[in-house]
């Protein structure tokens, strides 16, 4: 066996402690996200569950607001037309 053996050994050995480290805290990393995943999902599940509020009154459309109008001014010319 050849001394440059050993040192490519140790050196590869090392690398691979290094790589091994590194995929056990992105493993950490990705059991954080996986378990906040999880929870975002069971909160917006209790969210879509519960009552919600009714929906607000529909607004006065355009003919109602031209109904009121043309009644005012039906009303104004009928009492302009009595007190003159």
């Amino acid at each position: 066996m050849y001394r440059d053996d050993d040192v490519a050994r140790s050196a590869r050995a090392n690398a691979l402690i290094d790589e091994i480290a590194e995929l056990e805290r992105q493993k950490i990393a990705q059991s954080g996200v996986d378990q906040r995943l999880e929870s975002a999902r069971r909160e917006l599940a209790t969210l879509q569950v519960a009552p919600t509020a009714p929906p607000p009154a529909p607004r006065p459309g355009l003919l109602v607001h031209l109904g009121v109008f043309l009644g005012a001014a039906a009303a104004a010319y009928v009492g302009y037309g009595l007190l003159f």
